[in-house]
């Protein structure tokens, strides 16, 4: 055989594994939820990005999380992940709960003054400095109708931490109650094992002037992903090591039945529908399932948080800075890379999910975001662009009020948590 002929043999064979290995059009452009949705804000939307609600799709998850809880045990909403009050106050009235995690310290005292008839769980150890904080604001503001003595549990994970809440409760003459984290087998701190648990008992019933045993939270994120039931060997140890924390209690003379049992989330909540170990399960993510929530226990949940931000600018052709003909080839091998669009903001915890078959950026930016697409999706200036946050609670602080949207109308905006001094 000839050289030449051997040469354009391999030509063609590299040739014809290019063409398979070439990327396909996977563009298309919004279905008839997100076309509504893009009508919708070019009609009555601000003109810049924003989030959305689909109340629809978030009250069907309430009830989703509520029907998993069941009757015997408490629902608690975890505020970081809605952080607004009229939306938690949505979810109180639709759960029918009164029971609120809260992990930032200005928080505690926004829903102490807004929603004083709430009954919060702190959902991590904080330096007894937050505490401090939290009293003197409470003291401060002028609507005292929620009381932290019966109202308020402080999550303790260790004996030092005890020390420092029962020095403040007696600096400030008040009486502090405690929830004990226990290590379910996260191993992110909290009590190791139940012989850590009679220290701190003693410590906790020689003080009750000052300390009142409100619980135990044992939380076990661990499991997401296991598509775990009760017959778990990771779901027995959970539950096992729990057991052996209240059995412990119940011997040192608590009466456990007063107890506040809290643990999983979004990702495991469903685990416990057949198991009553644990009376408080939290969940706050799984109301509006972003991105990170696609998760096992969760398939029966709906989208219900997005991102919609306007389109800027519109090119036909990739444009490529510096170097134009790196663009062009690009763009022929790839023909989910033929139109450039720039889009108003960007770089956000969030990814695009319409249009969809949108490849990932060339490069990122915060004040326009370049989003290339194949010739199949057709938007002008002016439309929308919709994105699935990845998670909800730092993403929901970056866009102003929260447009709630029903049946292709804005019926409200809730504004966000604003932090004071």
């Amino acid at each position: 055989m000839k050289r030449r002929t051997v040469l354009l043999g391999g030509a063609g064979a590299l040739a014809a594994g290019a063409l398979i290995l070439r990327p396909s059009d996977q563009g298309v452009s919004h279905n008839q939820y997100f076309s509504d949705l893009n009508d919708l804000l070019k009609r009555s939307g601000p003109g810049r990005p924003v989030m959305l609600i689909d109340l629809n799709r978030m009250n069907h998850n309430i009830d989703a999380l509520v029907d998993s809880v069941g009757p015997d045990k408490t629902y608690r909403i975890v505020v970081k992940s809605l952080p607004s009050v009229e939306l938690v106050e949505h979810v109180m009235n639709r759960a029918s709960t009164n029971a609120l995690m809260l992990f930032h310290q200005p928080f505690i005292n926004i829903v102490a003054e807004m929603i004083p008839q709430a009954d919060v769980l702190i959902g991590k150890p904080m330096p007894v400095a937050a505490a401090a904080t939290f009293y003197r604001k409470y003291q401060e503001s002028s609507n005292h109708a929620f009381d932290p003595s019966k109202q308020l549990q402080w999550l303790i994970d260790a004996p030092e931490r005890l020390a420092q809440y029962q020095q403040l409760a007696r600096q400030l003459g008040i009486q502090i109650r405690v929830n004990l984290e226990i290590d379910v087998g996260l191993h992110r701190g909290g009590l190791p094992d139940i012989s850590a648990l009679p220290p701190i008992l003693e410590v906790i019933q020689n003080d009750p002037k000052h300390l009142v045993l409100g619980g135990f939270m044992g939380y076990e994120p661990h499991l997401t992903g296991m598509e775990a039931t009760l017959e778990h060997e990771e779901v027995k140890s959970v539950l096992s090591i729990y057991r052996g924390f209240v059995e412990n209690a119940r011997n040192a003379g608590v009466d456990v039945n007063q107890l506040t049992l809290n643990g999983a989330g979004s990702h495991t909540l469903r685990i416990y529908e057949r198991d009553n170990t644990m009376n408080d399960l939290s969940a706050g993510s799984g109301v509006v399932k972003p991105l990170d929530f696609d998760t096992f226990h969760l398939t029966d949940n709906k989208p219900a948080l997005f991102i919609g931000t306007p389109i800027l600018k519109r090119y036909d052709s990739l444009q490529v800075p510096v170097m134009p003909l790196a663009g062009k080839l690009l763009s022929t091998w790839d023909p989910n890379r033929e139109r450039l669009y720039y889009v108003y903001g960007g770089f956000w915890k969030a990814h695009i999910v319409s249009p969809s078959g949108v490849p990932d950026a060339l490069f990122h930016s915060t004040n326009q975001e370049p989003v290339s697409t194949s010739h199949s999706v057709d938007l002008k200036v002016d439309d929308y662009m919709f994105l699935r946050p990845t998670q909800s609670e730092f993403v929901m602080l970056q866009f102003g009020d929260l447009l709630i949207v029903k049946d292709s109308d804005i019926v409200d905006r809730w504004p966000v948590f604003q932090e004071t001094g």
